[in-house]
């Protein structure tokens, strides 16, 4: 989620061009970050030392860590930690962005500073916004004084990573008293509370999860994709209904339905989140414990 988030904002500011963002992207499938980076981001290490362990270790058969240790620049500690931190996506970007001579890591960290004052993100919003951790990130792009709703968000972006786009974006939420919709498949819950759980895409972007998920190329939406995005949907709230027992809280699913062209209007107020699956744009829309009108 962070390589989508922080390489859509590069490219919006002209700070790199989508050939080098793919550039990018590829590379960081075929590399592991190096050890020696991560000390020096997280600033465990200086660059020199890091460079006199480098020059060391072309001399000896050791690893970094080792080296780093015996040289006493880090503890064992501060080594497991580093090697926790290997499959970070952040600095697994900064690596590729600097081996590939796209970015510095100056620049890189300029523009991590850029997209903290657009976004009006504290210090520790930052912390959390590099650690790629997605329960962590979605706070920062996911506000409601409705704990269901964002809890609901929280499974329907997990279930959406781990089955259908394991590398999406998603930007800021809000709130509306309705939206306009060109394709809503829904899917409401009833019990101790009402909960309303929609998909929204223009054109055909919600194919982004009836093919993926539905393993089938429909090509337009229709009956049968929006089938397969129903389908999905009674998975997630499957997860969250399922989630909520634990807490001793007792729901029923109604059977989903969709819809085209039309407005959903809430009594209260609705949650819309947008998301990007496979580079489309969908919008998540949420109402808990609220009367809905659905007009088409």
């Amino acid at each position: 989620m962070f390589n989508q988030i922080f390489g859509k904002f590069l490219l919006e500011q002209k700070l790199i061009s989508s050939e080098q963002l793919d550039a990018i992207q590829d590379n960081q499938k075929k590399s592991r970050v190096k050890l020696g980076l991560i000390a020096v981001s997280e600033k465990l290490l200086s660059r020199e030392q890091a460079n006199k362990i480098n020059r060391k270790q072309a001399l000896e058969d050791k690893r970094f860590g080792d080296i780093a240790v015996e040289m006493g620049f880090l503890t064992e500690s501060q080594v497991g930690r580093l090697l926790k931190l290997q499959g970070n996506p952040y600095l697994s970007f900064v690596q590729s962005a600097m081996e590939l001579g796209i970015m510095t890591l100056e620049e890189i960290e300029a523009g991590m500073d850029l997209y903290q004052q657009e976004n009006g993100f504290t210090n520790t919003d930052m912390e959390d916004f590099r650690s790629g951790d997605v329960d962590r990130m979605i706070p920062l792009y996911v506000r409601s004084p409705q704990p269901l709703s964002t809890g609901l968000v929280g499974v329907a972006v997990r279930t959406i990573i781990r089955l259908i786009d394991s590398d999406i974006s998603i930007e800021a939420s809000y709130e509306a008293d309705s939206y306009e919709f060109e394709n809503l498949a829904m899917q409401e819950v009833e019990g101790e509370h009402s909960i309303l759980l929609g998909l929204a895409g223009e054109g055909n972007n919600l194919l982004a999860i009836a093919e993926t998920f539905g393993r089938e190329e429909f090509g337009t939406m229709d009956l049968f994709a929006f089938d397969s995005v129903c389908e999905f949907i009674n998975c997630v709230n499957g997860l969250y209904a399922s989630e909520l027992s634990l807490r001793n809280v007792q729901v029923d699913m109604v059977p989903p339905t969709f819809y085209q062209s039309g407005r959903v209007t809430a009594e209260d107020k609705l949650l819309i989140v947008p998301i990007y699956v496979q580079n489309r744009k969908i919008r998540i829309v949420i109402a808990t414990d609220t009367g809905v009108k659905i007009e088409v």
